[in-house]
């Protein structure tokens, strides 16, 4: 029997309280010891709220969980501003809407500073 996106009942981890990205907006972040650095464009999801696109597979989830406080600089969409470093909550790691994005999850970040 095949899954029918439609009957699932979704909870929506956004929360409205968070600020709009800037377009073309970058950020990079080092979770916890590890000693990779990761570096994300950043995606406005809905008029409430923005993060980042991270695939299924890759080695930030293993990093990273909803409530985690890390420090993440942000790289301003004009290159002639310097980046900026701010306290950085990860608010949700959840899925798409059905059909966007595929084999991806959405980052909800929220700036605490």
């Amino acid at each position: 029997m095949k899954n029918n996106p439609e009957s699932k009942k979704t909870i929506n981890l956004r929360s409205k309280i968070r600020t709009k990205s800037q377009e073309n907006a970058s950020v990079e972040f080092k979770p916890g010891n590890n000693s990779m650095v990761y570096h994300f464009k950043l995606m406005d999801f809905s008029s409430e709220g923005f993060g980042i696109l991270v695939r299924k597979d890759s080695n930030v989830l293993k990093h990273i969980k909803k409530g985690d406080v890390l420090t993440m600089m942000y790289h301003p969409d004009n290159v002639a501003n310097n980046p900026i470093n701010y306290h950085t909550q990860i608010k949700h790691i959840s899925e798409p809407e059905p059909g966007r994005y595929h084999d991806h999850l959405l980052v909800g970040l929220f700036i605490l500073e």
